[in-house]
């Protein structure tokens, strides 16, 4: 997607809504192959999406092995 069709959809009233709030969810392949979706901490800045999390979460090790995760 180029840059102005991101700001569309980040523009869309039910896309303001979701960046409003605090928890999200993260889905990604785990180190084992299965899928996980677990809540996630999130701060919209205007700009990007900020996602929390501890340094040595085992979600970090997993989506680096695999960026591409769903």
């Amino acid at each position: 997607m180029d840059q102005k069709a991101i700001d569309d959809v980040l523009a869309r009233p039910y896309s303001q809504e979701l960046l409003a709030r605090d928890l999200a969810r993260l889905a990604f392949v785990a180190l084992d192959g299965t899928p996980r979706a677990i809540p996630i901490g999130i701060h919209w800045n205007g700009t990007e999406i900020v996602m929390c999390t501890s340094t040595n979460a085992r979600k970090l090790a997993a989506l680096r092995r695999n960026p591409a995760s769903p």
